[in-house]
């Protein structure tokens, strides 16, 4: 399974590519939402993670693109918004999860098993 990841820092993503590689995903980056979309476009990524930087307002925008694209991509963002502020300001979009500001690999597998849970 592929997973993408919009961010303007993929050096700090490349540090967690075992990680991914563990959970038989294949890591890509992309610095721009446009780019991803068309990553997304092509079918195969089964999870975006948008490390963005928006703000929640904006957040919510970008995960509408990606479904606007395909409604069948799962996303999750890092903002480190917390499970409530979350919930609150996400629902009814079908993100996964909201990752702290800095995750850490205990915070990818967390992601990636409940992606493989989702999509079995």
């Amino acid at each position: 399974m592929e997973v993408l990841v919009v961010t303007r820092r993929p050096a700090f993503w490349e540090a967690l590519r075992a990680c991914f590689e563990r959970h038989d995903a294949a890591l890509a980056t992309s610095g721009t939402l446009e780019k991803g979309l068309e990553a997304v476009r092509g079918g195969h990524v089964a999870l975006v993670v948008l490390d963005t930087g928006s703000d929640i307002g904006a957040l919510r925008g970008e995960v509408m693109a990606i479904l606007t694209v395909n409604a069948m991509t799962n996303v999750a963002s890092v903002c480190g918004m917390g499970e409530e502020t979350f919930h609150d300001a996400m629902e009814g979009l079908g993100l996964i999860m909201d990752l702290p500001l800095e995750p850490e690999e205990a915070d990818v597998e967390r992601l990636l098993v409940a992606l493989r849970s989702i999509i079995g």
